[in-house]
């Protein structure tokens, strides 16, 4: 038998976690069809006992991991260098479509006799609580993670894998995410007297000093440069700073002020023409980066690598903006993105999951090794120092600027308490409104009125004032 025995009470564990509190592998791999949408947590059919595992047969068994993407097959190579007698054993299903992930893995965790049940299975952090917060995923220690395991992990990539129910770690991630604004330092010279990144902090140190320094670049450049892209731009900075989930432990909507404060700035670029109006992933949008007209971008870790500099218009300096980019924190901390693995209630092989675990997200090893292969940020202090004192953070791209040293201090001060398992779904019914607000179609009070109404019809359980 595969799986281990699972609780009848599965099935509807994704609906009262929501209540229950907010706070190319050379592996073998498996394209996953799009299939028919899983039906909704809260409709399905309680899952039946699985029969315990047999323990000659799962050391046998195919592993299986999943996820939406070639990147985590990707880095598990560095696991499967430093023990390659599980590689064989392991089967990456990439779903290969985000949109579909979801649905993907729900059905599968209500089959748990299904061959290709998964064991271990990929989290992004918009979604992450909806399966931490369940019985459906194993605490870490489960699978023979201690606490000195986790001692160089920055803290908020904990707090956000942790059960809220009973603070049982149940993900852990070999990334780190931590966000800066990047900006043009040759821009910053000519427009703004700007020759460091502490001046440039200064004109970026409050919303307020954002807007100005937003006004003083379109007035300097003659209309041709704006200090960002799109609307879009601003929004995971000010999702990061909230001071209270969306929906507290008792079920009970907040409006935080500082979602307040993001209408209003969202709107004054809107309304005094301070951004390109471009959107976000849009081909206006990524062309960006290779010109003169947007000034800099709220950007992490792999944003810096993977999207600046992918159409920044060169590949050394001298080449389009190459070398031409500079970081600092902008007016707040923040993260953005990252992937956390976790392992089923079902896992075939709990001691497997747990070495996969460790080896991608503890081993300083092998994860120093990653991250200078890579460039990935790696979730990992020690690492990250290894790198950064002997000058591997050096990067041409930045103009010489040690990306390590300006990510460090930020990943230390992200805060994710306000964080919930309704993230997801309110910041997009919040989207829409502040996009009316914005445009001049409703005033403040109409939006903020037809958001909360948009929040109780979607959680009719959830009390909204």
């Amino acid at each position: 038998m595969k799986k281990r025995v699972l609780s009848a009470l599965l099935s509807v564990t994704m609906v009262a976690s929501l209540l229950a509190g907010c706070g190319g592998s050379t592996t073998t791999t498996t394209e996953a069809p799009a299939e028919e949408a899983a039906p909704a947590a809260e409709e399905a059919a309680p899952a039946e006992e699985a029969a315990p595992a047999d323990d000659a047969a799962a050391s046998t068994d195919k592993f299986y991991i999943y996820s939406w993407n070639t990147e985590l097959g990707e880095r598990l190579e560095y696991v499967y260098a430093a023990y390659p007698e599980i590689k064989d054993r392991v089967e990456y299903v990439n779903v290969g479509d985000s949109a579909i992930y979801q649905e993907k893995i729900d059905q599968l965790l209500q089959t748990p006799d299904a061959p290709d049940y998964p064991d271990l299975i990929a989290f992004e952090a918009g979604y992450i609580m909806k399966y931490t917060n369940s019985d459906y995923t194993l605490p870490v220690t489960d699978c023979g993670l201690t606490d000195a395991d986790l001692s160089e992990m920055y803290p908020y990539t904990i707090d956000i894998a942790t059960d809220q129910r009973d603070n049982s770690l149940k993900g852990v991630s070999w990334q780190s995410c931590p966000g800066s604004f990047i900006y043009r330092t040759d821009l910053a010279e000519s427009l703004l007297g700007v020759k460091s990144p502490e001046e440039m902090q200064a004109k970026l140190a409050t919303w307020d000093d954002f807007l100005d320094t937003a006004r003083e670049i379109k007035e300097k450049s003659g209309d041709a440069t704006r200090i960002v892209s799109s609307n879009g731009d601003v929004v995971n900075t000010f999702m990061s700073n909230k001071t209270q989930p969306w929906v507290d432990k008792e079920g009970i909507f907040h409006m935080d002020d500082s979602m307040l404060q993001y209408m209003d700035v969202v709107k004054t670029l809107e309304q005094e023409d301070l951004t390109q109006k471009t959107t976000q992933w849009s081909e206006e949008w990524n062309a960006g980066p290779s010109g003169d007209s947007v000034f800099g971008y709220f950007g992490c870790t792999w944003f810096l690598h993977w999207v600046i500099k992918s159409n920044c218009g060169g590949e050394k300096v001298g080449e389009g903006t190459y070398g031409l980019w500079n970081m600092t924190q902008g007016p707040a901390p923040y993260y953005w993105g990252g992937t956390w693995l976790g392992a089923t209630a079902g896992c075939s092989d709990t001691a497997l999951a747990g070495q996969i675990m460790k080896g991608l997200c503890t081993d300083t090893e092998i994860m120093t090794k990653m991250s200078e292969e890579t460039l990935d940020y790696v979730n990992n202090k020690a690492a990250m120092k290894t790198l950064s004192d002997a000058g591997k953070g050096a990067y041409d791209f930045l103009g010489g600027q040690d990306f390590i040293s300006v990510f460090s201090p930020l990943a230390e001060d992200v805060d994710v308490s306000w964080m919930c398992a309704y993230d997801q779904k309110v910041n997009e019914l919040l989207d829409t409104q502040v996009t009316e607000y914005s445009l001049g179609n409703k005033d403040k009070d109409a939006a903020v009125a037809d958001f909360k109404a948009a929040v109780a019809e979607a959680y009719p359980a959830v009390t909204v004032e």
